[in-house]
């Protein structure tokens, strides 16, 4: 099947992959997402919170507060879908740009008003810029790329010098493990060496529970970064005693 469509809207090639044990594809098929999204995005938001106890933004957002974060004058969302996150953010933000390979996602966010700016982008196959932010997050969205390195190289050529990039990842044992649920999950060795190499100075790694997945919680590390240490606020009091 996945021959018979080479762009693999349907992830044949992710069943294959699973049947083999061995993961060929370093990311899933961007028309696999795309499809996917596009018929979910009506219902995204009902299934994700309401039956899933989804709680990304929130401890992104707690992890934002505690790595001493206050403001940015301009933020990107990196698979923004719906503006779950973008609603948490917003007040904080001077603009807001958020991208998301899904049209149909995009418009449920638009629909919000929450965001300066709205593309329809692979972030898989971002390319270098001179556009720089001072925030970058992406919440539940890696779980479909696998190998992090583009990515999180982007990310780090594309913040300012006190920028943060914040994201999660489903925990995993492995460094790239494609599971069951055709989602990526990632090893906290793996985030770590990945961060390091990327030129990453300040790093918080915090293990927590973004949903459940069949009655299960789904374990991830949510990971704040910076090209500077950070001013630790462990308390939440807005106050950033230390750094590490």
């Amino acid at each position: 099947a996945a021959g018979a469509d080479p762009s693999d809207r349907l992830g044949a090639g992710l069943k294959r992959d699973l049947l083999l044990g061995a993961p060929l594809a370093e990311t899933m098929p961007a028309a696999f997402v795309e499809l996917l999204f596009d018929q979910y995005a009506p219902r995204f938001e009902t299934s994700l919170v309401d039956k899933l106890n989804y709680r990304g933004p929130e401890v992104l957002w707690q992890a934002l507060v505690q790595s001493g974060f206050r403001q940015a004058a301009r933020a990107l969302d990196l698979g923004c879908g719906t503006g779950l996150a973008g609603t948490v953010l917003r007040p904080y933000c001077g603009w807001l740009g958020g991208y998301d390979i899904s049209a149909g996602m995009l418009a449920e966010g638009q629909a919000k008003g929450l965001y300066d700016l709205l593309e329809k982008r692979d972030i898989g196959e971002l390319e270098r810029s001179t556009d720089r932010y001072d925030l970058i997050v992406a919440v539940d969205v890696f779980m479909y790329l696998g190998a992090l390195e583009r990515i999180i190289g982007w990310c780090a050529a594309s913040l300012g010098p006190q920028g943060r990039l914040a994201f999660t990842v489903e925990l995993g044992s492995a460094p790239v493990q494609l599971r069951d649920s055709c989602r990526f999950a990632h090893s906290r060795d793996y985030v770590q060496g990945l961060m390091r190499d990327a030129g990453f100075a300040g790093l918080q790694i915090t293990e927590t529970v973004l949903r459940q997945d069949r009655g299960q919680d789904v374990a991830a590390l949510c990971v704040v970064a910076a090209p500077l240490p950070l001013a630790l606020d462990l308390e939440g009091d807005g106050e950033a005693p230390a750094l590490v």
